[in-house]
């Protein structure tokens, strides 16, 4: 007999955004906003107004809870 603990995998759907708890939700802004700002710090703008992309290195921070 199966127990309803019983996790299979064919049965697991993908959580949307909006379903997540909010203290989740604001943990991931704050990481999200955090990518962004390190990302953009990546680009530099000339007196003349080019904006050129510097080479970066993207850093994973492996503290999260999901795991693939």
């Amino acid at each position: 007999m199966v127990s309803h603990t019983d996790l299979d995998q064919d049965n697991i759907m993908v959580a949307d955004y909006g379903e997540l708890p909010e203290a989740d939700r604001q943990a991931f802004e704050a990481q999200l906003e955090d990518l962004r700002q390190k990302m953009a710090s990546c680009y530099r703008k000339t007196r003349q107004g080019v904006i050129k992309q510097e080479e970066f290195t993207l850093l994973v921070d492996n503290k999260s809870k999901c795991y693939f």
